[in-house]
Formats: C-alpha cells, structure tokens, sequence
C-alpha cells in the first residue's frame, strides 16, 4: 500500500505535462508547421507520455499483484476449512457444511473489504492534492478600508523606486538587487536590458504580482505595497505581448466589470479602428469571441487590448512590446493611438526590440538586477561607450545581416 500511495502520486504528477505539452501543440500548431518543427514536438510527446506511463504501468501492476494475494489468501483459507471438513467426525457433517460456507463468505468479504480500503487510500491522493493546494499562501487582499486612495489617484502618474529588491521565493537569489529611480509623471520610459536583466520582474513588481523583499515602489504619494491589489490593478493599464481575449462577447472583453456605457465602448472602437469591423457583425457589441479569441486574427486582439486600456484612462500604461507580434501598420496604428490618447500619461515600455525606446523620453537600462544607465537615449547615443550605445549597434548589425 505504501508503494501504491507513492506511484499515485508520481502518476498524478507525471500526468500534468502531457495534458500541457499537448495543448500547447494544438494551439501552436501552425507556428509548429511553419518552421519545420513537427518531428521535435512529437519526440517530445512521447517522452513525456513514456514519463507517465511508466508509473501508470507498475501502478497497475501494484492493483494486480493485490488481487492476486487477495485470491491466493482466499483460496489458501478455503482449502485449510475443507480439510477441516474432512476430518469432522462423522453425524456433524451438516454443521459442518454450514460453517464451511460462513467461512468462505466472511473470507469474501474481508478480501472485499481490503480491495474497497486499498482503492480508497490511492483515490484519496486526490484530495490530498487539494489539500496542498489550500495551503499555498493566498495572495494580499482586494481592498483595505483604511488605506483606500482616492477615486482620482494617481493624479500625475509618478513612479518613485526605493531601493527594491525582488525574488521570486525566500530560498532563491534575488533577481532586482536595490533599483532607485523615479519616472516622472507625462514621461515615456523604455526599460531595456539583455535577457536575465530584471525588466520583466520589475514590472511584476509594479503590479505586485510578485511582492518585493524590500524597499518600496510609490506612485504619487502612495506605496502601493499598502493598498488593496484591486486599488491598485484597476488603475494601472498594460498591454501585453501575447494579446489576449476571454470567451465571450466583444462588450465583456473591453468592459468585464460593466462599468461604461454603450457610447463609450464605441467610442473606444472607433479610437483603434475596430468599430467598423464590430459594426458588420450580426451581434456588434454581443458578437462572439470564442475561446483565446481564436475568431479574431492576433492583431485584432492586440486591437481590443488597446481598446481596454482606452476605456480604462490609467494615468499609468505599461507595454510589454505590444507591437512585437503583429503586422507594421498595426504596429503603426498602436503608436498612433498611443501617442495621440497618451500623451500625458506615464508610458513604461519594456523593450525587446531596442528600435523601440529611441523615441522614448528616458532609458533605463537594466544589467543583472541593477541599473546600470538611466538617461535620455540622445545622451546616452551620443556616448559611443555607453551600453545603451552599444547595444543599438549590436542590434543594427544583427538585423543588416538578417536581411542581408
């Protein structure tokens, strides 16, 4: 049983990255196929699949060999009472006959009852999953009453970093290392910095998604470690790489919480140019939006995303390179409409294309968690010794000689 307990588990464990490697397949499939790659994808099914069968496997083997002690113990006890009948003196054969077949029963039932608990104690792994699960720290609540801001916070948008420090779990190193800097109110920011350079955390940080081990992150005023999360999330914007849109209706994925009108959805349609599109449909603002938004080609997600943040009017938008997964006169569009509606807002950008940022107000320049440049990018091109500088040329010669 102890052997059976812990296969359970592996199996439960073994079973999770199949289901998710799979899904992710189908839903990249065609990215799949277009570079060459079905042949990697498979090989990496199966030895997942072999992964999980082959706790599966000696699982299964654990319930047999149980059925097999269970009938041998059964067929070992009813061959003891038959001798036992036997050997009964002759005139008490009929007692003897009836106890015969009491013990058969009762062996039955105890082997019955043994196989029912054993079952029990593999299933119940389920729940001991659950009950794992309830344990992992929630995250800080929605709303404290005595620390709410006002309905017209942040007025300026102003983010003043305090030595922050982030890690993603209290036995793991730290990943920001004591950042200190403000982005001012108005300004467009872009945050640049090599692969591992801590542009993503920090803006997890900001909407603290992770908590910070230290120092302190303040817009306008406010610490935001110190305000509910819905205070806080509902206040700030983000458009995201990946766009995303929920099953449902075009209304629910621009306003969820039904907080505008009819006219000023529209209003924001018509701003990134999807209102046309939403008008021919049967349904316009109930028209369908399957799940992931599959009816919807990526850049019309995007679209939609930017239509949110429109609603929205945050004095605080982040782009995580929004425009990286959709077509140049999109890309030109979302600049557009940014640049027009956002224009006294605080735009942080998190680059992964440098060409990006050089429009940008500011740069801050991220290298192994701490700041390494933070200038306004004709300064710190002007400086040929600059990391900044630096990193525009790599790019440069590495996209001449892409298209070379």
């Amino acid at each position: 049983m102890p052997s059976a307990r812990e296969l359970t588990r592996l199996v439960g464990v073994c079973k999770a990255p199949v289901i998710q490697h799979f899904a992710e397949t189908i839903s990249g499939s065609t990215t799949i196929r277009s570079f060459d790659e079905e042949s990697r994808f498979r090989d990496i099914n199966l030895k997942l699949t072999d992964a999980y069968s082959r706790p599966k496997f000696n699982a299964a083997g654990t319930r047999e060999w149980l059925c097999f002690r269970l009938d041998m113990m059964s067929s070992i006890t009813f061959f003891f009472s038959l001798v036992f009948l036997i050997f009964i003196p002759e005139g008490v054969i009929d007692p003897g006959i009836a106890g015969l077949a009491v013990t058969y029963g009762l062996n039955l039932n105890i082997a019955w009852v043994i196989w029912v608990f054993c079952q029990m104690e593999n299933k119940i792994i389920s729940v001991e999953r659950i009950l794992q699960y309830t344990c992992v720290p929630s995250e800080p609540p929605l709303e404290i009453e005595e620390n709410r801001p006002d309905h017209s916070w942040p007025p300026n948008g102003e983010v003043d970093i305090c030595d922050l420090q982030v890690r993603y779990a209290p036995h793991m190193p730290l990943v920001l290392r004591g950042l200190t800097c403000t982005f001012l109110g108005g300004m467009k920011t872009g945050i640049v910095g090599r692969t591992g350079s801590g542009k993503s955390t920090l803006i997890q940080a900001l909407f603290r998604i992770v908590e910070p081990a230290a120092g302190q992150i303040i817009i306008d005023g406010i610490n935001i470690s110190l305000i509910g999360l819905h205070d806080l999330r509902s206040r700030l914007s983000i458009i995201p790489q990946e766009p995303t849109m929920f099953e449902g209706t075009i209304r629910s994925n621009l306003d969820p919480l039904d907080e505008h009108t009819d006219g000023q959805i529209w209003e924001a349609l018509d701003k990134c140019q999807l209102g046309d599109k939403v008008r021919e449909k049967e349904g316009k603002l109930d028209s369908t939006v399957s799940e992931n938004g599959e009816n919807w080609s990526v850049g019309q997600r995007q679209l939609v995303c930017l239509g949110r943040v429109l609603l929205k009017k945050s004095k605080v938008l982040v782009l995580d390179e929004a425009t990286a997964s959709v077509d140049t006169a999109t890309d030109n569009l979302i600049q557009q409409t940014l640049s027009q509606h956002f224009s006294n807002c605080t735009v942080i950008t998190i680059a992964h294309r440098i060409t990006s940022v050089l429009h940008s107000d500011m740069v801050l320049l991220l290298n192994n968690g701490l700041i390494e440049e933070f200038d306004s990018p004709n300064r710190l091109l002007e400086n040929k010794s600059s990391s900044f500088a630096q990193l525009v040329a790599e790019y440069t010669v590495r996209s001449s000689s892409s298209f070379g």
